[in-house]
């Protein structure tokens, strides 16, 4: 498997939108990219304003389909003005055992 867990932190006023954004690239996934494992979207109570996504796929390879999806390349264009800044907690890389292997 080949995940990352990624936090952002959201502009003022632009929560909804980013929200949107990446449940939209989550449906997409979910409908289209038999791969993608997962993409969750969590938020925590004592963080307001950021959001966290993680993702899990059955390779590289799959992931490397995945940000070619539309959804994807929309958050590319426009994450500028709904993220002030981003950090992996989590960097994309080969899990070392899981559940699903």
């Amino acid at each position: 498997m080949y995940g990352g867990l990624a936090r952002f932190v959201v502009r003022p006023g632009k929560r909804d939108e980013l929200l949107d954004v990446v449940r939209w690239s989550a449906r997409i996934a979910r409908d289209d990219e038999p791969e993608t494992l997962r993409l969750d979207v969590w938020e925590v109570a004592d963080e307001p304003g950021v959001v966290y996504v993680y993702e899990a796929y059955t390779s590289r390879e799959a992931f490397e389909a995945h940000i070619k999806n539309p959804a994807v390349q929309h958050f590319g264009e426009v994450a500028d003005t709904l993220v002030e800044g981003w950090s992996f907690v989590i960097p994309f890389t080969d899990s070392g055992g899981s559940n699903a292997d």
